[in-house]
């Protein structure tokens, strides 16, 4: 299997990851809307951050330097910046969830799905790096 096709079954299963979390929210009775206060703000920062965060993680993994091991090739960073990359993007489900739990507003729960999604479904790996060095 390609490395390409292999991080699309990646992107694959955090694509399922975050329709699950859709599913639980919707298939369950969600608590009733509460005013927006200080905890509400917490998940939502934090929620942000993470999905950020994948994207600028991922521009320092592959601009790192090699390990004297030799196991941090160009490849391999590259593909663990990609899958940091999808993995902080899902992560707006879990993060929605939390917010739904808390009684968070239906719109914001509902924003962090969609942008999960919108993230998750636009994601492209790019170029593949030479592997001569990896096994993989």
């Amino acid at each position: 299997m390609s490395p390409v096709a292999r991080l699309r079954l990646v992107q694959v299963g955090c694509i399922v990851l975050v329709l699950a979390c859709m599913s639980l929210i919707y298939l369950r009775r969600s608590p009733e809307e509460v005013a927006f206060s200080v905890r509400h703000w917490i998940v939502l920062v934090a929620a942000i951050w993470s999905a950020i965060s994948g994207f600028t993680f991922q521009r320092r993994i592959i601009r790192g330097r090699p390990s004297r091991s030799g196991k941090s090739t160009p490849f391999a960073r590259w593909r663990a910046g990609h899958i940091a990359r999808l993995w902080t993007a899902s992560s707006l489900g879990p993060w929605a969830v939390v917010l739904s739990d808390m009684g968070g507003p239906h719109l914001i729960v509902n924003a962090l799905f969609a942008g999960g999604l919108v993230l998750l479904l636009f994601w492209s790996p790019g170029a593949v790096p030479e592997q001569s060095q990896t096994n993989s």
